[in-house]
């Protein structure tokens, strides 16, 4: 049999075993009903924002005061109703019970439950003002036509000297939450290697295994097999969140330009940050025979790649800062990092490509020393064993 052939099949028992497995596919089916939830959770929070703003009336308010309010509203990019009560007693108990935002007493006094709004006052001490003059003015005989012209709002103009992108803040946002999926990913499948590796240790399955095939074909079939199975939820967990963002009312935002190139990005760095610490894994995992000593061994290559989640942080706050720009052209880091700046639009096209090299020259070292130590501490099924000792009893 084809010695690739042998490959193949030993991933493809990886990957079934993996998949169908009760915790993963109960951990996957969480995890997509969770984002999916976001999208209409979104909605729900913030469907309210755009209701009319309650304002309650009691006693006498100025002649005109309730279409004036209207046009102010708009000058205020607001919209608001009126609800006119018999006495002071029930505007009161309506703002309390939160019914109304404001009451406007007498047309003299603005009245707010706790705190005070200065929007709104703003808003209901212009259109009193507003409405008492024109009711002087037009007392005094003045046409109605310049006394619309003498309360006219005299227009301003607004600028700012930066306009703010919304699509480049929101491309940064899903590249670092991108950043994050990979650093939980990398891990979460870097420890199945790790797992996978002890438990045939223990069961001595290992031993079987390689009366058949070489150690390089065990270890290349072990993180074929499960790096697939970490696409493939990556894939579902990505199509849950871009059918949620979907979902999601997000205005002045294409969810399609931004969410499908993030999504690429995410699965082709992926591919590198797990190649490059798979066999990591694999290799600090042939190193102990039981369950209870892995996780001692495994913060080897977890302290290698919490840095990159740091630095992903930062990046998202300065993508052009020096140490996150550093550290999107080391590999261990690169995969976490680079998407974050590529995604603000800061990194050159020569650092992409020192970035991609540098993972692709760094996977293929870790393959090199990963097989040779998992190749030699394979069949020690007692004790732990060093990385030395292990390299040593490869080359024998």
């Amino acid at each position: 049999m084809n010695r690739w052939h042998q490959v193949a099949l030993l991933a493809k028992r990886e990957f079934t075993q993996r998949a169908t497995s009760k915790p993963f596919l109960i951990t996957m089916a969480v995890l997509a009903i969770a984002i999916l939830s976001i999208g209409p959770a979104v909605n729900l929070f913030t469907g309210g924002e755009d209701e009319a703003t309650k304002i309650g009336l009691v006693g006498e308010a100025p002649p005109g005061f309730e279409a004036e309010l209207q046009d102010q509203a708009m000058l205020f990019e607001m919209t608001v109703e009126t609800v006119v009560y018999a006495d002071r007693s029930d505007a009161e108990t309506a703002l309390t019970e939160g019914d109304v935002s404001a009451v406007l007493a007498d047309g003299t006094e603005i009245i707010f439950h706790e705190d005070s709004s200065s929007r709104l006052t703003a808003l209901l001490h212009s259109t009193v003002d507003t409405t008492v003059k024109a009711q002087v003015l037009s007392e005094l005989g003045v046409p109605e036509s310049e006394v619309d012209s003498v309360l006219a709002p005299v227009p301003v103009k607004v600028t700012t000297l930066d306009e703010a992108d919304v699509q480049e803040e929101a491309k940064k946002g899903a590249a670092f939450f991108g950043a994050i999926a990979l650093y939980i990913s990398i891990i979460m499948f870097g420890q199945f290697v790790a797992m996978g590796t002890v438990e045939e240790k223990q069961n001595r399955v290992v031993e079987v295994v390689l009366s058949r095939v070489r150690p390089w074909q065990v270890l290349v079939g072990k993180v074929i097999g499960i790096g697939v199975l970490g696409l493939l939820q990556l894939a579902i967990l990505a199509g849950a969140a871009y059918t949620s963002a979907q979902l999601a009312d997000l205005a002045d935002i294409d969810v399609a330009a931004i969410g499908l190139p993030i999504i690429a990005s995410v699965f082709f760095w992926f591919i590198l940050g797990y190649t490059f610490y798979a066999f990591l894994y694999a290799a600090v995992g042939s190193t102990v025979s039981r369950q209870e000593d892995l996780q001692g061994a495994i913060m080897i290559p977890i302290v290698l790649i919490m840095p990159g989640y740091i630095l992903a942080i930062v990046a998202a706050e300065n993508p052009d800062g020096l140490i996150p720009m550093i550290g999107s052209w080391l590999p261990p880091w690169a995969p976490f990092v680079m998407p974050v700046r590529i995604a603000a639009g800061v990194a050159q096209p020569w650092e992409v490509g020192v970035a991609i090299v540098g993972t692709m020259i760094g996977a293929v070292f870790l393959v090199w020393v990963g097989s040779r130590i998992y190749a030699g501490a394979l069949l020690r099924t007692s004790g732990k064993v060093k990385f030395r000792e292990a390299w040593r009893a490869a080359v024998e």
